[in-house]
């Protein structure tokens, strides 16, 4: 019951977080800096080291391999094979575009597919939630006060992810509805569904380099392209700061 309250918790954070980006579309540039912050914070401060940390406990490499380098540079691969994944895409799509098209940074699918990460992020956080709990009530509770506490940002992210590459108002509020739905859906599948950890850790390398692109290659410049405040710097470090209290109040 415990659990199901805690992330009833994050459904609640994360509109909040999308709320507060969809009502200050005045002040994009900077609600894009610190979006771009903390998705980029997120992805190496929280969900890479998650993966290692998820992949070290796994038998996904062999027996033989040097577990101090071999299993860590597996999360890297994938985090980077995320990152130029989205490269590639953007890439190509811009191809096809018309010249004027090609003017307006960031095709809008590129969004799309950065929120599914935040939201696959968010399911098996709730999955995660449900995992603690099981194992230990302590441990329940750091992993769900961990996880709500960063909810506000991935609402922002989210909405501002959505924002930044041409997506509508309406369709960015409904894929921030879905993400904030996500951590109950994955605290449900946890009771039924057994998930291979190296799979999973890989899973969440990829997402982390998918972040990595969308702050540093998609809402920055969108930040930038949308306002010439000097606040955008600052914003930004808000962003990284926000995620790193978060991590600090909850892990020590």
């Amino acid at each position: 019951m415990t659990a199901l309250w805690l992330t009833g918790a994050t459904v609640l954070l994360t509109l909040a977080g999308g709320f507060l980006v969809l009502r200050l579309r005045a002040y994009q540039g900077v609600v894009f800096a610190f979006c771009a912050g903390a998705l980029i914070a997120g992805a190496l401060l929280e969900v890479v080291p998650e993966a290692m940390a998820l992949l070290s406990s796994s038998h996904v490499s062999s027996p033989s391999a040097d577990s101090g380098w071999f299993k860590p540079r597996l999360v890297l691969v994938s985090c980077v094979a995320g990152f130029l994944c989205f490269y590639v895409i953007e890439h190509l799509t811009h191809q096809r575009e018309t010249p004027h098209q090609q003017a307006a940074p960031h095709a809008p699918h590129a969004g799309v597919w950065g929120a599914l990460g935040i939201l696959v992020h968010s399911f098996f956080d709730g999955f995660a939630i449900g995992t603690g709990f099981h194992a230990d009530e302590q441990m329940g509770w750091t992993i769900g006060l961990g996880v709500a506490l960063h909810k506000i940002a991935d609402g922002a992210s989210v909405a501002g992810v959505m924002l930044g590459t041409r997506r509508t108002v309406r369709s960015a509020a409904v894929m921030v509805a879905l993400t904030a739905l996500a951590p109950p859906a994955g605290l449900f599948a946890q009771s039924f569904v057994v998930f291979e950890t190296g799979p999973l850790a890989l899973l969440l390398g990829w997402c982390g380099g998918v972040f990595l692109y969308l702050g540093a290659g998609s809402l920055l410049p969108a930040a930038h392209g949308a306002s010439a405040s000097r606040l955008l710097p600052a914003a930004t470090l808000a962003g990284v700061l926000f995620v790193y209290a978060a991590r600090v109040l909850t892990h020590g």
